[in-house]
């Protein structure tokens, strides 16, 4: 099953971009909501292979995923490969500058399953695609108007 949202941003291409790859404050926001999250990659700075183990309850059962950043281009794309025990997902992150000041996000997640009682869980959730699509959408569009009033707070106190 494939989700994808696109949302218009006000905010630059860099600013975009920097906000997606904020890594440290998705872990934050976890650990937040009472997820133990995991680091269990040594690797220095932004790249592909970074990778996070996450325990926390999703849809009323503690899951514990595994979440590996596949790809990374600087300004254009993150890649991340998610997996739990019944379920796959890879979820794209592209951004592509509109003007000087507007950038596009474009967010895809395709869950795959990976056990059978997974594919009954996803064969019924088929049958609600379209109220999963509009939540998707409507997520995603928050998230952009995050990043667009973080970008406003930011040039008010410049």
């Amino acid at each position: 099953m494939r989700f994808t949202s696109v949302q218009d941003i006000n905010a630059p291409l860099d600013f975009v971009f920097e906000q997606i790859s904020d890594f440290d404050s998705y872990e934050a926001y976890a650990m937040r909501i009472g997820a133990q999250v995991e680091r269990t990659d040594n690797l220095p700075g932004k790249q592909a292979g970074l990778a996070w183990n996450f325990v926390g309850d999703l849809r009323g059962k503690t899951r514990e995923v595994d979440i590996d950043l596949v790809e990374y281009k600087p300004e254009r794309l993150l890649t991340f490969n998610c997996i739990s025990s019944g379920v796959g997902a890879l979820i794209e992150m592209e951004t592509i500058a509109l003007t000087p000041k507007q950038a596009r996000l474009k967010v895809s997640v395709e869950v795959k399953a990976r056990s059978i009682s997974a594919r009954l869980v996803l064969q019924s959730a088929k049958l609600a695609k379209n109220s999963l699509k509009r939540k998707f959408n409507h997520r995603i569009w928050t998230y952009a108007n995050h990043i667009e009033s973080t970008y406003g707070k930011r040039g008010q106190r410049v």
